[in-house]
């Protein structure tokens, strides 16, 4: 994964196809950006970071410090408890092998003993076709 995220500028007016991918480029980096925030949110909670930052507890951290709502508390807490059950899984998101939302599907099905086949079938299956 990279470290720097580089958004395309907004500039109004542009023809439809600049449009479309100036939004196709921003998107991107929207999922990388998530991508990289589940795995420092993940460290936070393996080394209970929480507590040294002032915070009693996971969720209080989440809500106060970072404005979460509590629906994406539970998304990035349920895949942070993923990613450490599963390591394959968590070294595909790391790499940018796979993305927040296939991640997601995968973590819904795969084990410790099946998880390296359904980062492999991810990797290479659309979204839908992972759902399904």
């Amino acid at each position: 994964m990279s470290p720097t995220i580089a958004l395309p500028a907004f500039a109004p007016d542009q023809p439809a196809p600049r449009v479309d991918a100036a939004l196709r480029e921003a998107l991107h980096a929207c999922d990388q950006a998530r991508e990289c925030a589940v795995l420092w949110f993940a460290d936070v909670q393996r080394r209970a970071l929480h507590r040294e930052l002032g915070h009693a507890s996971l969720e209080l951290y989440a809500t106060q410090a970072l404005g979460f709502s509590q629906n994406r508390y539970w998304q990035f807490k349920r895949l942070a408890d993923d990613l450490d059950r599963l390591p394959a899984l968590k070294e595909a998101v790391a790499t940018g092998g796979i993305g927040w939302t296939k991640a997601q599907q995968v973590a819904r099905v795969a084990t410790p003993e099946t998880q390296h086949a359904w980062v492999a079938r991810a990797a290479t299956t659309g979204r839908r076709e992972l759902a399904r």
